[in-house]
């Protein structure tokens, strides 16, 4: 081999070393930029969750503490009337009615924003409680299964909780289901949440192109800030089955 031939093939190796060196670093820069740009993200989200939880709780307060007995208060006073006349007798009647209604929605409005037993009895007997009232009311049997002994964050709970609220909703709302099965249990590092349906399923292609998929866009935030793995799958032969992959972080005393 000529010099000017080994020279050339010196050449093009180091260059080959070169720019296998400037694609490795750039690759690298990529990987760092796109985890920067996840952790962001994430941050984003959780700040976002946390802000609407907050909310929630001041509102939950402020009906609580300051409407209901806004709303007893004049009750009171509409009882304290003296009605002679039947006219007027059927009026405080509907009036005590239509104030009792209110109140009633109120203390759902309440329980929904900031369920109490979440805070003072856990997630599982929140969630049962939440089904409960939920079959009371809707035309929707609910069938909520928990397994094993579950150890989570507070944190971990209220997004379980809001994640399972969301399902139930659109359930009721969206999919003419007549069953809604939750299940809740341990396995291994994780908790394992599944949802399934019978009702008519969806597109979910369609549901994301069209801008309606608000619902699924509210469950992928609560699953990205548990750092949970979600799956989903809907027809109108399965109905819509919701899977949620959370690993398990010790709860904050």
């Amino acid at each position: 081999m000529h010099s000017t031939e080994e020279n050339f093939f010196k050449a093009v190796i180091v260059v080959s070393v070169l720019l296998g060196i400037v694609i490795f670093y750039f690759i690298i820069s990529m990987i760092k930029h796109h985890r920067l740009n996840v952790l962001q993200y994430k941050i984003k989200i959780k700040a976002e969750i946390e802000t609407l939880e907050n909310e929630r709780k001041r509102i939950a307060t402020d009906i609580h503490d300051e409407l209901g007995p806004i709303l007893s208060a004049v009750r009171l006073q509409i009882n304290h009337l003296t009605a002679t006349h039947q006219q007027d007798i059927d009026i405080v009647k509907k009036s005590n009615k239509y104030i009792d209604d209110v109140l009633t929605k109120t203390r759902e409005i309440s329980y929904n924003l900031l369920p109490n037993t979440l805070v003072r009895k856990g997630l599982v007997a929140a969630v049962n409680e939440f089904i409960s009232k939920t079959t009371e009311l809707h035309p929707l049997q609910c069938i909520f299964q928990s397994k094993g002994t579950i150890s989570l964050s507070k944190d971990q709970e209220v997004n379980i909780y809001r994640i399972i609220q969301e399902i139930t909703n659109n359930t009721i709302k969206h999919a003419g289901a007549t069953l809604l099965q939750i299940q809740l249990y341990p396995e291994k590092d994780f908790v394992v949440l599944t949802t399934q349906d019978n009702g008519v399923g969806f597109d979910i292609d369609t549901k994301m192109t069209s801008g309606k998929g608000l619902g699924l866009y509210n469950l992928q935030s609560r699953a990205d800030v548990l750092g949970a793995n979600l799956t989903y799958s809907s027809s109108k032969k399965i109905g819509t089955i919701y899977s949620f992959e959370i690993p398990v972080v010790p709860p904050i005393a």
